[in-house]
């Protein structure tokens, strides 16, 4: 099977052939190393836009140098935190938790993370073909309390408004696991 990021991936790639467009804004919230940027950008070949947000310089820089060592233009690059979060977008990926393979203090905080769900629920109620997708970490101290805000805040969406799911490792509690977020559309007229 899929090791929860690489089934990130399959989410990913799912919503984009279920959107039926090109002209897709998807927004990597946490850009880290590049590779959720990239798969993004591999998966739209040049088309649409993406915008990639971290607020670490070496986060932003790598990200930008892999991007376009493979060519990829189409990528706007935000050093700031994904509480700032404005792009009516079609896709918002959270893969949260700290940068590999650097400070594993500086990690992502569930503040600002909680506050950049609420944006993107915002413009949920913009573009509802919106699909939020956290990837969380609660195998360290910070992601641990991470895990449990957002858990909580998540259980608590309106499952009128929401449709909200979980993916993890059922025999590894403290593994990386999967939370989406998408309009609920059960109560929209079929067409």
């Amino acid at each position: 099977m899929y090791k929860i990021v690489e089934f990130s991936h399959v989410l990913i790639q799912a919503h984009y052939h279920h959107l039926c467009k090109e002209d897709v804004v998807f927004v990597d919230a946490t850009c880290g190393m590049g590779q959720d940027t990239l798969y993004m950008a591999e998966l739209l070949h040049h088309q649409g836009q993406i915008v990639a947000y971290d607020i670490q310089d070496i986060a932003i820089m790598q990200t930008k140098q892999l991007l376009m060592e493979k060519g990829y233009t189409n990528v706007t690059y935000k050093l700031q935190s994904h509480e700032y979060l404005s792009e009516i977008a079609d896709l918002v990926i959270y893969n949260c938790g700290y940068l590999p393979g650097h400070d594993k203090h500086l990690t992502t905080k569930a503040s600002s993370t909680l506050a950049s769900i609420q944006k993107a629920l915002e413009i949920m109620a913009v573009n509802p073909d919106l699909l939020i997708i956290l990837v969380l970490y609660p195998g360290h101290p910070e992601g641990k309390t991470e895990s449990a805000v957002l858990d909580d805040f998540c259980q608590k969406l309106p499952s009128s408004a929401y449709l909200v799911c979980k993916y993890q490792n059922y025999n590894r509690p403290t593994s990386p696991y999967i939370i989406t977020i998408s309009k609920n559309t059960c109560n929209r007229p079929i067409h």
